[in-house]
């Protein structure tokens, strides 16, 4: 797929109007464009003069080259008379040519557009001052920033004879909408991330990173959205436009810009005593480099991330190797005295080919497992092969799951069991193999005997592996077996360590999903309290999992704006991170506020980003969760999923499912079923939620009111207010739901509070309830769920008298209904002919105008 050479022109709103307004001032008779390579001016340039064109106006391109530069009017060589008189003097010749120009315009505006006026001839570029002085003309000159022009062009802006017009870059709102407005479908988020701060808003380079995506299927849509997988391409043509910019300097500018390449950014003063002090204004001054303060430190850095990627490529490896070492002898000027300094030295230290103790190459690697997952796992390796031992071993194992690479850890692991030397390494290899095995490679049953295999090896309780089955009962529903196990853990180990924060993680999950959000709320805190003292490589993924039971936690609780605060601050952060998981957390949990909220499209959106996020098996137990919550937000948005998990969350999901298809009867049993089996296993806040769904099916429950926060008793108090047909407790309830946040649910309440009151007669405060949920609805996009349909069904009809009938209404056959409803085909036609007589209609054909609309291309069947 390509996309086209003239891209829409996005955000130049402010300098078109600028332009325009110096083109109708009869004072002005130029403008100059000025503008970094690749900013637009070109682009800007070519829109107003068709604008110009179409208005009458005679135009004229002109573009000066460097190999015409020394021919007298070479940029103008095109537009030149066939008999121009070479001999002439030089006032005469220019008079020759602007006349010709002037009579070729018959009477019309003559406008003039000069393109990389910096490289016009004597002659050509006192002409178009000329002609723009004189009035003759209107000329638009574009030329780069940072260049010299010649001075006949840098006297129209000097004399105000030409407005000056600065074409930056766009901002990231602006290159959003472009990417957006060129590919006909949103960006993801993280590939919106990339793009931008690659492209940094310059529309040239961002045109051929979409393109190289496009060519190379990096960049691809998947319902409607476009993300990227892969690494990031650059097209032949933006190497070749970056290698002009970077090819114009001499060998000392070559060198420092190889420095900044490979180890941007450098400190200033380091560069100096280097002796680069000319270089570094020079670069600066062409606009190779540019230098930013951080805190009290003067750094330098590449003009542009790309300038990089394209100076690295060209780089032999010889001169690579020579570049590193010249990086260590900077940075052991400064002292690497900063945290971040200490990584870089073990990594420009190892590719100069200079010694380094592995201890040193291990804290590298754990201090980059968040940051750049390569570098660490190259620094792992290179720790365990200059003679690391067991824990630069460990580590690598650890960055390779983190990484994604299960099954290269679970070889790893496996060898390393064999090396341990000690009852509590043996019990930390086995405890991350079992969670490698379950998580990252799906293989439960291997996870079990590995952790029984351990714990018949190691002498006492050995509480890594203890927590590794809790983790695994957590997984898989047994909440109340999961805490009793964790309980002594925790009592065991009070100081602030891995092993307590693995016990915390694992409690976290388990106490959001039993309902008890309080504690869940408290052991969190303490949890990333820890993670905040400790390495990354300690507990990989501890910090992503606390976040997102917060915010499970405070859903439940009803905190939706709490929740969706913090959710929304953890995406914005997970964006910039390299790691997989992190971005997975982050979107699940900003899908789970939505889908509390009511924001169905909002949560298939951050739901699925959750699930096809690069490398988000690592250790998720709350991925199964993910799944269900998405099948859930496909059927309330009325296309339904099947859903391949199993336990309640799969029966959950599944009820969704049958309800959105009209199967209520299905639904409230799977529901139950689902709700039965999660409070057997402890996980109370689940089944709350499960239960409740009956009500929101239309099916009379019963709810425990004690679950916790505030929407256990708001569950209870709605399903007493629908099973009475209470009009007046439905409408407080929804109003109740509308305070926490759950416009959803508060919609559904009011459709429910309106069928009551038609019920009753009291027309009136139906349309009331009706007007409420439709306010509320107005914020639920794609929300199509079976209370908000009492909103447009008849009134005298049953619960099963409207199931069949909807079912029927989609075009199905007698037959097929009694197949899902499992009941006879009589029963079904029978029901029907009550039906007709109740809404006094003749047949199916009919249906679908009173009870819904058939699906698309569906067709009402014959018959009674």
């Amino acid at each position: 797929m390509g996309v086209g050479n003239d891209w829409p022109l996005v955000g130049r709103e402010q300098e078109l109007v600028f332009a325009r307004r110096a083109l109708a001032d009869a004072e002005v008779c130029g403008l100059l464009l000025t503008g970094r390579a690749g900013a637009g001016k070109t682009r800007l340039a070519k829109v107003l003069l068709a604008e110009l064109a179409a208005g009458g106006a005679r135009t004229h391109w002109v573009r000066a080259m460097s190999s015409a530069s020394t021919i007298p009017f070479g940029a103008f060589a095109h537009l030149l008379p066939g008999g121009a008189d070479g001999t002439a003097d030089r006032a005469h010749r220019l008079n020759q040519v602007a006349g010709h120009l002037t009579r070729g315009a018959e009477g019309r505006r003559l406008v003039l557009c000069v393109d990389d006026a910096h490289l016009l001839d004597d002659l050509s570029a006192t002409l178009v001052h000329q002609l723009a002085a004189t009035a003759s003309a209107f000329v638009i000159v574009i030329a780069p920033h940072g260049v010299s022009v010649p001075d006949p062009v840098f006297a129209m802006w000097k004399d105000r004879v030409a407005e000056r017009l600065d074409v930056r870059e766009l901002t990231r709102p602006q290159t959003t909408e472009l990417i957006t407005a060129t590919l006909g479908g949103r960006l993801e988020d993280e590939a919106e991330h990339r793009l931008w701060h690659l492209s940094l808003g310059n529309p040239l380079f961002l045109r051929e990173l979409v393109q190289g995506g496009l060519d190379s299927g990096s960049l691809s849509a998947v319902d409607g959205v476009w993300r990227w997988s892969g690494a990031l391409t650059a097209t032949p043509r933006l190497v070749e436009l970056i290698e002009t910019r970077t090819d114009r300097v001499d060998a000392d500018e070559r060198r420092l810009l190889e420095l900044l390449a490979f180890g941007e950014p450098l400190g200033c003063e380091p560069l100096v005593r280097l002796g680069a002090g000319r270089v570094l204004a020079s670069t600066e001054q062409a606009g190779l480099v540019v230098s930013e303060r951080t805190g009290r430190r003067l750094n330098v850095r590449l003009a542009h991330p790309l300038y990089a990627e394209v100076i690295r490529r060209r780089t032999s490896p010889l001169r690579q190797r020579d570049t590193y070492r010249i990086l260590a002898q900077t940075l052991d000027l400064t002292g690497a005295r900063r945290a971040e300094d200490k990584p870089r030295l073990v990594r420009w230290r190892l590719a100069a080919g200079l010694p380094i103790d592995p201890q040193l190459v291990r804290a590298a690697a754990e201090t980059l497992l968040r940051k750049d997952f390569p570098q660490a796992e190259q620094l792992a390796a290179e720790s365990v092969r200059s003679g690391g031992g067991f824990g630069a071993k460990f580590l690598l194992a650890q960055v390779r799951i983190a990484g994604g690479r299960h099954a290269d850890a679970d070889a790893l692991l496996v060898e390393l069991a064999g090396e341990t030397v000690s009852d509590a390494q043996h019990a930390r290899v086995s405890a991350t193999r079992a969670l490698n095995l379950a998580f990252g490679l799906r293989r439960a049953d291997d996870a079990e005997a590995v952790l029984d295999t351990a714990e018949t090896a190691v002498s006492g309780t050995a509480d890594d592996l203890v927590t590794a089955r809790a983790a695994l009962r957590a997984a898989a529903g047994a909440c109340r077996t999961a805490l009793d196990l964790l309980g002594p853990v925790l009592d065991r180990n009070r100081r602030a360590d891995p092993l307590r924060l693995g016990a915390l993680v694992v409690a976290a999950g388990t106490l959001a999903d039993s309902g008890r959000t309080e504690a869940c709320l408290g052991v969190v805190e303490e949890g990333l309290a820890i993670a905040a003292r400790i390495s990354d490589a300690s507990a990989p993924g501890a910090r992503v999992r606390l976040e997102h039971a917060r915010i499970v936690a405070l859903c439940r609780a009803g905190r939706l704006e709490e929740a969706e605060d913090l959710a929304g601050a953890g995406y914005r952060d997970a964006i910039g991170d390299p790691w997989g998981p992190a971005l997975a957390g982050a979107a699940a949990s900003l899908g789970t506020v939505a889908l509390a909220c009511g924001d169905v499209r909002g949560a298939i959106r951050r739901l699925r980003e959750a699930l096809a996020v690069d490398g988000n098996d690592q250790p998720h137990e709350f991925r199964p969760a993910v799944a269900s919550a998405l099948g859930r937000a496909t059927a309330m948005s009325g296309r339904p999923e099947d859903v391949d998990l199993p336990g309640p969350l799969g029966g959950w999901a599944r009820a969704w499912a049958a309800a959105s298809r009209g199967e209520t009867s299905r639904a409230a049993g799977l529901a139950a079923e689902a709700a039965a089996a999660a409070e057997a296993s402890g996980r109370l806040g689940v089944a709350a939620e499960i239960r409740h769904d009956l009500v929101r099916f239309g099916v009379d429950a019963d709810l425990p009111p004690d679950v916790g926060g505030i929407l256990g008793p708001l569950y209870a108090a709605h399903a007493r207010a629908l099973s009475a047909a209470d009009a007046a407790g439905l409408d407080a309830v929804a109003t109740a739901f509308a305070d926490t946040g759950s416009r959803l649910l508060a919609a559904e309440a009011a459709a429910q509070a309106s069928r009551a009151h038609r019920a009753t007669g009291k027309l009136g405060s139906a349309v009331t309830s009706a007007q409420r949920a439709q306010a509320w609805l107005a914020s639920c996009e794609d929300a199509v769920t079976p209370a908000l349909a009492l909103l447009d069904t008849p009134l005298d009809l049953t619960v099963r008298e409207l199931e069949i009938a909807r079912l029927v209404a989609t075009g199905l056959t007698s037959r097929a209904v009694a197949d899902r409803l499992f009941v006879s085909v009589r029963t079904v036609d029978n029901v029907l002919r009550g039906v007709y007589a109740k809404l006094g209609i003749s047949g199916r054909r009919e249906l679908a105008s009173v009870v819904g609309r058939p699906e698309p291309g569906s067709s009402p069947g014959d018959g009674p």
